[in-house]
């Protein structure tokens, strides 16, 4: 369904992760040739028919034990997206070099320049292992996710410089609700207030005469919230007070 070719070396297709229902791909590349960086051409294949209600989100990562980082998507209306990566710095001084496990250096989204620099000090470093996770998502899902992951990367290129998109070990990783509130706390704080104020406005249906509400009610509430939250989390944004 896919297929990706990196700068100097044979096309490599998609292979479907298995009890994935042909909605996840893997491609590794695993013949690429040494180089401090390389591009790379991802594209849906010209026979294929992609659903128009669907986007396919695209993550890189150089190891099997690392987790997918994602850089973008393709779709009916992006069939090919062309990617530049970089890896961490491969000779850090003093003859050290830099372990490819460390992670993704940098990676620009289509970026034109066609120019590799195979000669210097980090011409002996590889990208051999790297990995591309293809994940087919509903659109509205897709785009959520996208949108998120635009708004993290423009935080961080802003400090990194422009053009520029750095992951490595030492990038700013949100794993729990707390390092969320901590890195966006305006954000967080009106995702709380949108919630609480749904839950409001639901509930007060069901209030009594005495002014209570069965916590059955709120049991209610939350199961029909996170099958909507799943669905489409913009519906957020519309909530106000009654």
């Amino acid at each position: 369904m896919f297929a990706a070719i990196a700068s100097g070396n044979p096309l490599q297709l998609s292979t479907e992760v298995p009890n994935s229902n042909g909605l996840q791909h893997t491609i590794v590349l695993s013949s690429t040739k040494p180089k401090s960086y390389s591009h790379i051409t991802l594209f849906i294949l010209p026979n294929v028919t992609f659903p128009q209600e669907f986007l396919a989100t695209v993550y890189f990562k150089l190891n099997p034990a690392e987790d997918f980082k994602l850089f973008g998507y393709l779709g009916n209306e992006k069939p090919s997206a062309i990617f530049k990566v970089k890896l961490p710095q491969a000779n850090v001084g003093n003859g050290v070099t830099a372990n490819p496990s460390d992670g993704l250096g940098e990676i620009d989204m289509e970026d034109d320049v066609m120019t590799d620099d195979l000669n210097g000090a980090n011409a002996n470093h590889n990208i051999s292992q790297l990995i591309i996770g293809i994940s087919i998502e509903p659109r509205n899902d897709a785009t959520a996710k996208l949108e998120q992951w635009k708004a993290e990367q423009a935080a961080l290129s802003s400090s990194a410089g422009a053009g520029a998109m750095v992951l490595s070990k030492n990038s700013v990783q949100i794993l729990t609700a707390g390092a969320l509130a901590k890195q966006y706390p305006v954000v967080t704080q009106e995702l709380a207030a949108k919630i609480v104020q749904h839950a409001y406005n639901y509930l007060t249906g069901f209030v009594d005469a005495q002014g209570n509400v069965s916590i059955k009610r709120f049991d209610t509430w939350w199961e029909k919230f996170r099958v909507r939250l799943q669905n489409d989390a913009t519906f957020l944004d519309e909530v106000t007070k009654d």
